[in-house]
């Protein structure tokens, strides 16, 4: 007797420790619980009539072996994986990171989760994600897009794979897209600028072939023409939504033989080489120089100054491609109506970086270039 209990415990820690080594199915939370596996599987999704006695055993087995339903499986019998595709180009710009954890936050209120990746605006890191993406059997996208690649949508097509673009606009708005008021929001903030007096306006924004830098940049052209203030060059800087690009384009600005009063910097990825700089070259704000950002993160409000922004509600965005998106997945119909573009509100955020023009030239402390440019 004392033999065949010792082979039994044997086979038990045996069983035991095979189901730690791989992950365990519900036919073994079936078995554990001693039920069948369509009553296993009733009491862990909730849907369909399970004793209470028998439910809480299977939910104890559950918990025991550690199960966790294959989302991929289920995806194929149900058609729906509940999981929702986002691609941004940066996950180390605040504003991208506020809207990810908002679209985030918007899922899980509707049931899906989110499969987060990021391209850094390289082509072929944006095809292979999406490609990727679609391989995850995601029920949709999200997507902030880093060229105008029609072979992507195409492709998505073919895969019946609905997508919602944001942030920047692709060529004729081909599939249901949300962006903020880029142009309507830098014109806004020029205008702050120019109603205080200043006209030597700098400008540092990102590359204008996306769609978001090339609309803030002509919003701040149409105000200078609107308020008659002819357009120097010089004091625009294209260039990449990049801290060292910021630094850079200060460092051209602040050299020239009549530096402007203000600068409007067009992205808050921009802003710390340009805060960089200006600290390194003992440039005050406001009274050497005011300065305005469009985007507004959290470190503008407690800087010294606090930094006046264009604020563009991430919540509002997520809210509206998320609408967009779980209503093309869910509802057949969706997929055969037209395209639908929207445009996210701005608000000007009026803060102590803004002040009139100063009275006196600008001194720039000398021999800090190179450093300011690192």
């Amino acid at each position: 007797m004392a033999q065949a209990y010792a082979v039994r415990a044997g086979q038990e820690r045996r069983h035991t420790t095979m189901e730690r080594r791989r992950r365990a199915s519900l036919k073994d939370v079936a078995a554990r619980a001693h039920t069948s596996i369509a009553t296993a599987s009733r009491a862990l999704s909730g849907t369909g009539y399970v004793a209470k006695t028998t439910r809480a055993r299977i939910l104890k087995a559950a918990k025991a072996l550690s199960y966790q339903p294959n989302l991929r499986a289920r995806g194929l019998r149900q058609r729906f994986s509940r999981s929702i595709g986002l691609i941004i180009p940066n996950l180390l710009n605040a504003y991208y990171t506020a809207l990810a954890d908002a679209i985030s936050q918007q899922l899980v209120s509707h049931g899906y989760h989110l499969l987060l990746s990021s391209t850094r605006d390289e082509p072929q890191t944006e095809h292979d994600t999406v490609t990727d993406m679609v391989g995850q059997a995601v029920d949709g996208l999200i997507w902030v897009p880093a060229s105008s690649d029609s072979g992507l949508l195409d492709y998505l097509a073919s895969q019946h794979t609905p997508v919602v673009i944001i942030v920047r606009r692709l060529p004729n708005d081909p599939v249901d897209t949300v962006v903020f008021e880029d142009r309507a929001g830098s014109k806004a903030a020029t205008q702050h600028l120019l109603s205080l007096g200043h006209e030597r306006i700098g400008y540092i924004g990102g590359d204008v072939m996306f769609s978001s830098n090339q609309c803030r940049w002509q919003g701040h052209l149409e105000a200078l023409h609107e308020a008659g203030v002819p357009v120097d060059e010089a004091l625009i800087k294209l260039g990449t939504n990049r801290s060292t690009w910021g630094a850079m384009a200060t460092n051209d600005l602040l050299r020239l033989p009549s530096p402007p009063t203000a600068i409007f910097v067009a992205s808050n990825a921009i802003m710390p080489g340009v805060i960089r700089t200006l600290r390194q070259l003992d440039v005050r704000l406001p009274e050497d120089l005011s300065l305005i950002c469009f985007d507004d993160v959290e470190w503008f409000s407690f800087s010294v100054p606090p930094i006046t922004a264009v604020s563009t509600a991430s919540t509002a965005l997520a809210e509206s491609a998320v609408d967009l998106l779980l209503t093309r997945i869910e509802h057949g119909d969706a997929s055969e109506r037209p395209p639908v573009f929207l445009e996210v509100n701005f608000e000007l955020i009026v803060r102590r970086s803004v002040v009139s023009p100063r009275s006196t030239p600008l001194y720039v402390r000398e021999g800090h270039l190179e450093d300011a440019q690192t």
